[in-house]
């Protein structure tokens, strides 16, 4: 594969790259080493010690056509920003949740958007991101996930709500005897 020097505009972590096509970080590492994907000067000091360009992850990825501002918020989730995760978690939770008939009971579930999704999502949340503890809560909810599928889709529902996420408000006040409003 040959990449050009624009490919290089779109930097991830190795982390990520394995995160999202299911390939070992090692196995990235040796892709690097034995010269068949470029390494990207890396001014962020990864832990994984490298970065390559998503260029050379999307052909292992199953969505091909990933847009160009889908790309540039995948890049900003790989960098931290807690926006940029949530919203990126909630994009691989909505993929999961529309192929959950078919693949609940797969060990990936979700055709393998479940575990970037629950990684982003999760990441988004401990920075104090409503929206992504909503997103978490119902993946739960659908049965995702490991232990009481059920309490913790009730606990992660229940933060969003006392982060002010609206929606989960009017779900918890739905839960609560006569309805009474959640406080946030």
């Amino acid at each position: 594969m040959t990449l050009n020097h624009a490919d290089s505009s779109h930097p991830i972590s190795l982390n990520t790259a394995a995160l999202l096509t299911g390939r070992s970080v090692r196995t990235w590492q040796r892709c690097i080493a034995e010269g068949q994907i470029p390494r990207l000067p890396d001014n962020r000091q990864q832990a994984a010690g490298a970065l390559i360009p998503f260029e050379a992850v999307r052909p292992w990825i199953g969505r091909q056509d990933w847009l160009q501002e889908e790309v540039d918020l995948l890049v900003q989730a790989d960098q931290g920003v807690a926006h940029a995760q949530a919203e990126i978690g909630a994009w691989f939770a909505l993929a999961a949740l529309q192929q959950a008939p078919q693949s609940l009971h797969s060990p990936s579930g979700g055709g393998g958007d479940i575990i970037p999704a629950f990684h982003f999502l999760s990441q988004a949340a401990e920075q104090g991101e409503a929206d992504a503890m909503h997103w978490l809560g119902l993946l739960y909810l659908a049965g995702f996930g490991e232990g009481d599928g059920h309490a913790l889709a009730l606990m992660w529902i229940a933060r969003a709500a006392a982060h002010g996420h609206v929606i989960a408000k009017v779900q918890l006040e739905g839960l609560l005897p006569g309805g009474e409003a959640v406080q946030g």
